[in-house]
């Protein structure tokens, strides 16, 4: 029986960490990429649904190594074919072609839009890179900041500019807390300077201008969609579904941002 195999490897000298259960090349390997503040172990719960899996946390998440200046989405989409063509370049197959679904949750969903729009993308230097499906879970295809959360970010680099007391700063930081709550907790979270840039690098680039990436796939995509998610409302799941009738929209009940873990029997139906 296969185990599942933790690794690591070097990417433009950054270490990076990914999981791998691969069982047989022949048949197709899902690639699983998570989603902002995230890992790899998110997906657990799907690993036993899947015969070959290779699973990475991104570079700054999870076990892999800081980032050491600021990435955007195409950074993050020119690592993904670098790593693709790292892992599949050793596997061993009859074939020349390797075939590829990527499970992909929200941050995860925004990389896979770049990867595929790039012109450059060869998807492997290797071999033959065959996608077969695309599983889209809770992706913010649009541009999904409020005013409210732009203020936030706005009202947090003036506080970072400006020279106050510790005194004074004390005072401040549980008030502007308290106004803006959890409205923006993934930016809020972050302490250092690089991630904060790549937050806003990462948000503020619209991907539904790549959403016609997905047509040559609209046959092989499938989109699961908590019915109650905030992050990545089902309007998003529901426009891109009306754009390629002939993909799968599957709403998961009682489920948010995280379907698989809110409601993991439904989406095992439909996984």
């Amino acid at each position: 029986m296969n185990t599942i195999k933790q690794k690591e490897l070097m990417i433009n000298n950054m270490r990076i960490s990914y999981c791998e259960k691969i069982t047989d090349t022949s048949e197709k390997i899902t690639i699983f990429l998570h989603g902002w503040g995230s890992n790899k172990e998110s997906f657990m719960k799907l690993f036993p649904l899947r015969q070959n899996f290779i699973a990475l946390d991104f570079p700054a998440f999870g076990k892999s190594a800081k980032l050491s200046k600021s990435f955007d989405l195409n950074d993050y989409a020119v690592f993904l074919e670098s790593f693709i063509h790292k892992v599949t370049e050793n596997l061993k197959n009859d074939s020349d072609t390797i075939n590829i679904e990527f499970v992909v949750h929200s941050f995860g969903g925004r990389v896979l839009l770049k990867y595929l729009d790039n012109s450059s993308a060869s998807y492997s230097k290797i071999r033959n890179i065959n996608i077969t499906n695309i599983i889209c879970m809770g992706v913010p295809f649009y541009r999904h900041l409020t005013q409210m959360q732009k203020f936030q970010i706005q009202c947090s680099k003036f506080l970072a500019k400006n020279k106050y007391t510790n005194y004074i700063k004390n005072k401040i930081k549980p008030i502007f807390s308290f106004v803006f709550q959890n409205k923006n907790s993934d930016y809020t979270a972050l302490s250092e300077d690089v991630m904060k840039k790549t937050f806003q690098n990462i948000v503020n680039e619209d991907v539904s201008i790549y959403l016609d990436n997905f047509a040559e796939y609209e046959k092989n995509l499938k989109l699961i969609w908590g019915e109650n998610d905030e992050a990545a409302p089902l309007y998003y799941a529901k426009n891109v579904h009306e754009k390629y009738p002939q993909s799968e929209l599957c709403i998961i009940s009682n489920a948010g941002h995280f379907p698989w873990i809110d409601n993991f029997e439904e989406v095992k139906k439909n996984f």
